[in-house]
C-alpha cells in the first residue's frame, strides 16, 4: 500500500475542497458533443477509477454505458470514487483528490484521515468514507467533517436520509451520525466483545448479533424488539447484507446462504421460516442487496453470483480479469457496492470493467476504456484553427457585369436628353479595359472586436432549509436520594436556534432552557429504576432522543466502569472508573481473588505475590452507604489476567504456501501465509488482527476479527502475500490496546 510521504503536508481543510477554494487544474471532458454548461456527472449511477488509464468514469446504470470521464492521474491502484451532489472524490492510499462534477476541475490532493481502505457510503447528497480500523469517519457534502469513533467499528450502514449507524467494537455501543449533525450519538449498547453486523430493513436499523444469535431493532430510543436466530448457522465469519432483500436479511456463513424473514421483528407479525440455500463451495467475502436481488462475490474463482429474494434463480458470471497493462495493488479485490439508484455495481480489478446488476438479476458488462460515446451523438468536425464569428458580406449586384444604366430621367416637354458625344467608336466589351465600377468592398471583419460577454449573473446563495435539531451528546444520569441529576452536551441547531431541551422518563418530563446542560429531577422513589431521555427542540420540532444508562435510586452502586487488568512480573494491576452510586455515598472499593478480600479508597489496586504464567480472576465492587439502609455492596465487575503477561504476546513466522486462489495478484513462488501464534490474551475476547509489510502496508482492509480461545490463545494462518524482502509484523487490538508481534523479513 502506498503511504503518504512525510513531507506532504495538509495544505487546507476538507471544507475548502467542498467550497472550491483549492488550487485547481482544469480538465476538459473528452467525448463527442460535450457541452461545457451544466453537469457532466449526474448523481444517479456509479463512479469508478480506472487505474490503468488514470481516469474516473461515470457509469449510467440505466443505459449501461459510460456517461462521462475525467482524468485524475496519480491516484494509483485500488482507489475508490464517491460523490456528493456537486463534487466527486477519489480516495487513494493516504490521500483524497476532489473534482467538480460541473466544471471537472481537479483539486490538489489532501491527506486522508487514515492509511487504510475505507468503507464508502452515499445518501441524501452526501458521502462518507469510514476508516473502520482507525475509527475515523469523513463526511463530504453540505456539512463536511472528520469525526472520531473512539476505536474500531464494524460494518456501517446509511439510511436514505443520510444517517450513518456504527457499531463500536470495544464498547458494544451502537451509534448514529445524522447527516446534519457534527456529533456521534450512541443510543444503545450490546455486550462488549459480541460479534455481528448492522443492517437496514427498509429504513429501520437492525443489529444481527452473531454471538447471542439474535437480531434486534435499533433507534434513537435504544434497542427495540429482539428475535431469536438460534436455529441459524452464525459465527464470527458470517457476513450480512447491508440492506434487506424483499423483507429478508441475507446472511452468508461459509458456503450457506440464510434468508431471515423480518415480519416479526419490524411488524410483530408471524415470520416465515428462514430460507437456507447451499452455495457452490467457494470463498464468499462480499454481499449486497438491491432490495430485490442479491449479489455475492466469490473470491475463490473471481465470480459474481446473483440470486432473487428467495435464494432462487442463481446465476454465476466471471468478473473480468485485469488487462496485461493493468496496475493492481497486492491484495486488491473486486468492489461490490449499491448505488443511489439501488442497482448493484461490481468493479473489476484496476476498474477496467464494471458489472451492472439490475433488480431482475440481469448483469451487463460495461468497459471503462476509450472515449465517452453517447447514443445518438453526431460528431462534428473541429476546425484546424479558431475562426472569427461569421460576417455576412455585401454581395455586388449583377449589374456590375455590364455598363451602369443611366439614372432615370423625369419626363420633360422642353427638349430630349442628348446622347453623349463620342469621336471614336465605342470599343466592344471584350476589348474594353473596364467601364464597370469596382464591386463594393466588403466591410472589414471585426478582427479586433470581440463579442462582449453577457455580464455575470450574481451568485445567489441558496437558502438553507432549517431542520429539526440533532441529538444531544454525552447524556448521563446520576442517582441521588429520591432524585436524579441528568446532564448532556449541546445538540446541533440545524438551521434554527434551539429553544429548549426536554428530559423525559416513565411517568413524567421536565423542560430546560436552551442554555441548560443539567437538570435535577426531584420527587423520585428510592429503590426504583429510571431511564431518562433528552431531546432538543427548535421551531421546526423535536430532534432525536438520547437515553442515559438506567439508574436505581438508593440501591446498590453499579459495577465499576472500564475495569482493566495488566500483568507484570509476579503481580497484576487493576484499574477502573467510579460507577454510578445510585444515590449512595462512596466508602471505597472491595477487591476479591478466590475469596480473599482487599479494599482500597482509590480506583486502582496492585495485587502482588502471584505466579508468572498463571491466570487470575478478580472481582471489584463499590461499597456505599444509603440513607435508611446503611452499608450497601454494589454490583461486581469481573476481569481476568495472567501474571507476567502485559497484554499478551504474538509470535509470527512465514507460514505455508497460499494455493486456494492463484489469481495472479500474489506470485505463487513467493505467496505464503503469515503463521500467527498469540498467547495470554483475554479468553473469549475478539481482537482485531492486521498484517502489515513495509512495501504493501496493511494486508487486509479493515483488519480481521479473531476470538481468543478459553485458554487465551489464537493460532492461525492469515494475511497471505508475496512482499519478498519486506519487514512483516502483525498487530492485535482489543479494548483500545494494541499488541505488536515480532518483526520478520519475508524470504523468497
Amino acid at each position: 500500500m502506498r503511504k503518504v510521504r512525510p513531507e506532504v503536508r495538509a495544505r487546507m481543510a476538507l471544507a475548502a475542497v467542498v467550497a472550491g477554494c483549492m488550487a485547481v487544474t482544469t480538465i476538459a471532458v473528452t467525448g463527442a458533443g460535450a457541452d461545457l454548461s451544466g453537469m457532466r456527472f449526474t448523481q444517479s449511477g456509479h463512479l469508478v477509477y480506472n487505474s490503468t488509464l488514470g481516469k474516473v468514469f461515470k457509469i449510467d446504470g440505466g443505459t449501461k454505458s459510460v456517461e462521462a470521464e475525467v482524468p485524475v492521474p496519480g491516484a494509483g491502484p485500488g482507489a475508490q470514487v464517491i460523490e456528493t451532489d456537486k463534487d466527486g472524490y477519489v480516495l487513494a492510499d493516504g490521500s483524497i483528490i476532489g473534482f467538480g462534477k460541473s466544471d471537472l476541475r481537479v483539486a490538489e490532493p489532501i491527506p486522508a484521515p487514515a492509511l487504510e481502505r475505507p468503507v464508502t457510503l452515499t445518501a441524501a447528497g452526501s458521502a462518507y468514507a469510514i476508516y473502520r480500523q482507525a475509527g475515523q469517519v469523513q463526511r463530504f457534502g453540505e456539512n463536511p467533517m472528520v469525526v472520531s469513533t473512539e476505536g474500531p467499528v464494524g460494518q456501517p450502514v446509511v439510511t436514505a436520509e443520510g444517517t450513518v449507524w456504527l457499531h463500536r467494537w470495544s464498547t458494544g455501543q451502537l451509534c448514529q451520525l445524522p447527516v446534519s449533525s457534527a456529533r456521534i450519538a450512541c443510543t444503545a449498547r450490546i455486550p462488549a466483545g459480541h460479534s455481528g453486523s448492522l443492517t437496514l430493513v427498509g429504513e429501520q436499523a437492525v443489529f444481527v448479533d452473531t454471538t447471542a444469535r439474535q437480531m434486534q431493532t435499533v433507534g434513537t430510543d435504544g434497542l427495540g424488539r429482539a428475535v431469536s436466530l438460534a436455529a441459524l448457522d452464525l459465527g464470527q465469519t458470517s457476513i450480512v447484507a447491508s440492506n434487506d432483500v424483499g423483507g429478508r436479511i441475507a446472511i452468508v456463513t461459509k458456503n450457506t446462504l440464510q434468508l431471515v424473514d423480518t415480519a416479526e421483528l419490524t411488524g410483530g407479525r408471524p415470520a416465515a421460516e428462514p430460507v437456507v440455500k447451499q452455495l457452490k463451495p467457494g470463498r464468499y467475502d462480499q454481499i449486497a442487496s438491491s432490495g430485490e436481488t442479491l449479489a455475492l462475490v466469490d473470491s475463490a474463482d473471481q465470480s459474481l453470483v446473483t440470486l432473487d429474494s428467495r435464494g432462487g434463480q442463481e446465476r454465476r458470471r466471471p468478473i473480468p480479469a485485469p488487462s496485461k497493462l493493468a496496475k493492481v495493488k497486492p491484495g486488491e479485490r473486486p468492489g461490490l457496492s449499491r448505488g443511489d439508484d439501488s442497482r448493484l455495481y461490481v468493479d473489476s480489478l484496476a476498474g477496467e470493467h464494471v458489472l451492472v446488476v439490475d433488480d431482475n438479476g440481469d448483469v451487463t458488462e460495461v468497459e471503462t476504456s476509450g472515449p465517452v460515446k453517447r447514443k445518438g451523438d453526431d460528431p462534428k468536425p473541429k476546425p484546424d484553427k479558431p475562426t472569427l464569428p461569421p460576417v455576412r458580406p455585401v454581395v455586388p449586384q449583377k449589374t456590375i457585369e455590364k455598363p451602369v444604366a443611366p439614372p432615370p430621367v423625369q419626363p420633360t416637354t422642353r427638349r430630349p436628353v442628348q446622347p453623349p458625344v463620342t469621336r471614336r467608336p465605342v470599343e466592344p466589351p471584350a476589348t474594353r479595359k473596364t467601364e464597370t465600377p469596382e464591386p463594393p468592398e466588403p466591410p472589414e471583419p471585426p478582427a479586433t472586436r470581440k463579442p462582449t460577454p453577457p455580464p455575470p449573473k450574481p451568485t445567489v446563495k441558496p437558502t438553507v432549509r432549517a431542520g429539526r435539531p440533532g441529538a444531544p451528546g454525552n447524556v448521563a444520569a446520576a442517582a441521588g436520594d429520591g432524585s436524579a441529576t441528568i446532564t448532556w452536551s449541546t445538540a446541533s441547531a440545524n438551521g434554527a436556534p434551539i429553544t429548549a431541551y426536554v428530559v423525559s422518563w416513565a411517568g413524567g418530563s421536565r423542560t430546560a432552557a436552551a442554555s441548560a446542560r443539567r437538570v435535577v429531577v426531584p420527587g423520585l422513589t428510592n429503590g426504583q429504576s429510571y431511564t431518562f431521555t433528552v431531546r432538543a427542540r427548535n421551531r421546526v420540532g423535536a430532534g432525536p432522543g438520547v437515553s442515559a444508562a438506567g439508574i436505581t435510586l438508593g440501591g446498590p452502586a453499579d459495577q465499576p466502569v472500564a475495569l482493566r487488568a495488566a500483568g507484570s512480573s509476579g503481580a497484576i494491576t487493576l484499574t477502573w472508573r467510579r460507577p454510578n452510586l445510585n444515590g449512595g455515598s462512596l466508602i471505597g472499593y472491595g477487591i476479591t481473588l478466590d475469596g480473599d478480600p482487599e479494599s482500597t479508597p482509590s480506583t486502582s489496586y496492585r495485587w502482588t505475590g502471584l505466579t508468572n504464567g498463571k491466570r487470575y480472576t478478580f472481582q471489584v465492587r463499590a461499597v456505599t452507604t444509603v440513607p435508611g439502609r446503611g452499608t450497601v455492596v454494589g454490583a461486581p465487575a469481573t476481569v481476568s489476567a495472567t501474571a507476567g503477561a502485559p497484554g499478551g504476546t504474538i509470535v509470527i513466522s512465514q507460514g505455508p504456501a497460499y494455493t486456494e486462489n492463484p489469481d495472479g495478484n500474489c506470485r505463487p513462488q513467493y505467496c505464503h501465509y503469515i503463521h500467527i501464534e498469540a498467547r495470554n490474551l483475554e479468553p473469549g475476547a475478539t481482537y482485531l488482527f492486521n498484517g502489515n509489510t513495509t512495501n504493501y502496508g496493511d494486508l487486509h482492509d479493515g483488519g480481521d476479527p479473531l476470538t481468543a480461545r478459553a485458554d487465551g490463545t489464537i493460532t492461525v494462518n492469515k494475511f497471505y502475500h508475496d512482499d519478498v524482502g519486506a519487514k512483516v509484523v502483525v498487530t492485535a487490538t482489543y479494548d483500545g490496546r494494541t499488541t505488536t508481534s515480532n518483526s520478520i523479513t519475508w524470504s523468497g
